[in-house]
């Protein structure tokens, strides 16, 4: 990546030799040409997925927001790739901003409601005046996210489309916050669960039918250690346990305000359970090999604003590598993605299950 007279190497988190996916867009250059002509000390960045934002700022004191947990690993990995000061403060959305932030710089979110919690807390917790710019491309600045910057700054301007993108100028006004109008919450009285959502999380709305489909036919009960791999809300892994309470249940993924929602909806629905755990993770890099008997997986195959399947694919070797002998992973996906033959590439057993017009459920083992 260039800008100006610097250049940095910048990788997409975790690197691959088939990843042909560049880590920056047009609207990180164009908040680079902002950032050149200030000279804050205090930036913090939001929303910056691998890092693009960060490489100019690396020697001030600046801080970076995200939900993400591999944009976090991407952060620390540019840095060290780029040989850069290392004194990045990072912070996750529930964390407390820095008081002394003198500048915002942020990318949109695909997610409206986490725009909105976003903009909320900036607009609480950082001083009225703080001058705020946002880029993306021109198409996501829709009336809802037009508004959302008129709600939560004063003025705002929106600028001409250059190369696809526009940047939003604005500066923070003083909004109060109150963090539990952006927690969703709705029940399933069929399974007898109660879930809470924090903003941004996967089907916080409403139960995502993919899961619903694997809801209808979960492996059987007895498995002793069980994970729920992008666990989301939860509620594969909490169903799970209704049915199988001897189990003990990890629940994976790498959104910060997913396991926070997941750490509720543990409390709400099996109370004073202490073999339940949440871990925030690269699918199941931490995980010790050997470790699981049953692992049940819903994968995505959207990454912000890019469609992928090589969420799905690196969930697969995880688990091929994590699976005792004679473990199951339980998989559930769009007819159309083509994940039996990735499965079969791994694994010497792949079952489908079950099936519809929409969705098919795998179980792979060996």
């Amino acid at each position: 990546m260039t800008s100006g007279s610097s250049q940095w190497q910048l990788h997409r988190y975790p690197k691959t030799s088939r990843d042909t996916l560049q880590a920056w867009e047009a609207a990180d250059e164009l908040l680079h040409d902002i950032i050149a002509e200030r000279s804050d000390q205090n930036p913090l960045l939001v929303n910056d997925q691998w890092g693009a934002l960060l490489m100019p700022l690396a020697s001030t004191q600046v801080a970076s927001l995200s939900d993400s947990y591999v944009s976090h690993c991407a952060w620390f990995n540019n840095l060290a790739q780029n040989q850069l000061p290392n004194t990045l403060q990072r912070l996750t959305p529930l964390d407390p901003l820095p008081a002394t932030t003198d500048v915002v710089y942020l990318k949109l979110p695909k997610s409206l409601s986490l725009l909105e919690f976003q903009l909320a807390k900036l607009s609480a917790s950082l001083a009225p005046g703080t001058p705020l710019y946002a880029a993306a491309k021109s198409k996501l600045f829709t009336p809802s996210v037009r508004a959302l910057f008129e709600h939560y700054c004063e003025p705002v301007e929106f600028s001409l489309i250059k190369r696809k993108c526009r940047i939003v100028t604005a500066t923070l006004k003083q909004v109060p916050l109150d963090e539990n109008r952006f927690i969703s919450e709705w029940d399933l009285p069929e399974f007898g669960l109660k879930l809470s959502h924090h903003a941004g999380v996967f089907a916080r709305n409403q139960l995502d039918i993919g899961a619903r489909f694997l809801l209808e036919h979960l492996p059987p009960p007895g498995a002793e250690q069980v994970i729920d791999l992008g666990c989301g809300n939860g509620v594969l892994g909490l169903r799970y346990a209704q049915l199988s309470p001897q189990s003990h249940i990890e629940f994976v993924d790498e959104s910060y305000l997913t396991i926070a929602s997941v750490i509720r909806n543990i409390a709400a629905n099996l109370p004073g359970s202490s073999q339940y755990t949440t871990v925030v993770d690269d699918c199941l890099t931490a995980r010790a090999a050997q470790s699981a008997d049953l692992i049940l997986c819903n994968p995505p195959f959207h990454q912000e604003h890019v469609v992928t399947e090589h969420i799905a694919q690196q969930m697969f070797r995880d688990s091929k590598r994590v699976l005792r002998k004679n473990g199951e992973l339980w998989v559930v996906a769009n007819r159309h993605l083509p994940y039996y033959h990735a499965l079969k590439r791994l694994f010497r057993t792949v079952k489908t299950v079950a099936q519809n017009n929409k969705f098919m459920i795998y179980q792979a083992r060996g």
